[in-house]
């Protein structure tokens, strides 16, 4: 049964995306469109529990980086595609270890811009100003006890554990990039399908425990984002936010439902709203053939557990 905090969340989270979607068409700014703020909004409002292991100054901090980062590989760096991914995958990696947390959307910050080929200033602007938001509705909701306050433990790290989790990541990525590129099939790849891949390499990881319903709602959201988007917009003429609209609704209350809160997967349903019409029918099956590859692998391989210090 969900209960009215879930519905002001789920309401305040709706009203963000929908401002997103309608800023970025007003302002005929696309790359003001984040698809990770779904996720972020499910992760930091909707989720009982914070599933990154984070505070809201590093988050903001993490967040901001990744986004300058990817901007930067995207527009500046006159080399292939293929090498923009792995520079940006690494980048992640070592702001990762560096910091200490498990903030893994912003793999999707960082790899998003470069993926899409993003050139405005607007992209790690959006970025900052909608997580400044996210953070703020979290403080708040916080204070009004409709959330329950996270406590931030940081990360302890063992070596040669740690380098062999991200060795496979990164072996896994290369492999799944050079194909996406090759054969033009760019979505296997799809920013929040890497976010789930490295979620998924925690053994404690709460999504281990079923990963076949982790599949199926990715899948869902994917189909859903394409489809009421072709629907509502290709076909019925609307605009992008009313889009943003009805698919936030469906895939929050799908989730709250469930109780099944999978960041990604929220992801994986906006991202449709900011690809080319063209590949609108492709994108549900490349996105359900990369999570398939990533969750598969990431359930096979052995990885460490995440041991944790207070701060």
């Amino acid at each position: 049964m969900i209960d009215w905090k879930y519905h002001i969340k789920a309401g305040c989270s709706v009203l963000l995306i929908t401002i997103m979607v309608l800023a970025g068409e007003l302002l005929h700014e696309t790359e003001i469109i984040f698809p990770e703020i779904a996720a972020l909004t499910v992760g930091a409002w909707l989720a009982p529990k914070q599933p990154w292991k984070v505070n809201r100054l590093r988050m903001l901090l993490l967040m901001s980086l990744s986004a300058f980062s990817g901007f930067a590989v995207s527009a500046l760096f006159a080399v292939p595609l293929y090498v923009k991914l792995l520079t940006g995958l690494a980048i992640c990696i070592i702001i990762l270890l560096v910091s200490r947390t498990t903030m893994l959307p912003l793999l999707s910050a960082s790899v998003l811009p470069i993926l899409t080929g993003a050139k405005s200033i607007f992209y790690p602007i959006s970025v900052i100003i909608l997580t400044l938001v996210i953070l703020s509705g979290q403080w708040i909701f916080e204070k009004l006890h409709i959330r329950e306050p996270y406590s931030f433990r940081r990360v302890t790290y063992h070596g040669k554990e740690e380098c062999f989790r991200w060795g496979m990541i990164v072996s896994v990525f290369a492999a799944m990039a050079s194909a996406a590129v090759f054969f033009n099939i760019s979505y296997i790849i799809a920013p929040p399908l890497v976010v789930a891949f490295c979620e998924l390499t925690y053994r404690d990881s709460p999504a281990r425990k079923s990963p076949m319903r982790i599949w199926l709602l990715m899948i869902c959201c994917a189909v859903s984002g394409a489809a009421l988007r072709f629907l509502l917009c290709t076909y019925g003429g609307l605009p992008l936010w009313c889009a943003a609209l009805v698919i936030s609704v469906l895939i929050l209350y799908l989730m709250g439902f469930l109780k099944l809160f999978f960041p990604p997967a929220a992801a994986l349903a906006i991202l449709p709203l900011i690809i080319d019409e063209g590949v609108l029918f492709y994108y549900p099956l490349e996105v359900t053939a990369g999570a398939a590859v990533f969750t598969l692998l990431a359930m096979l391989v052995k990885l460490p557990h995440r041991q944790d210090m207070k701060d």
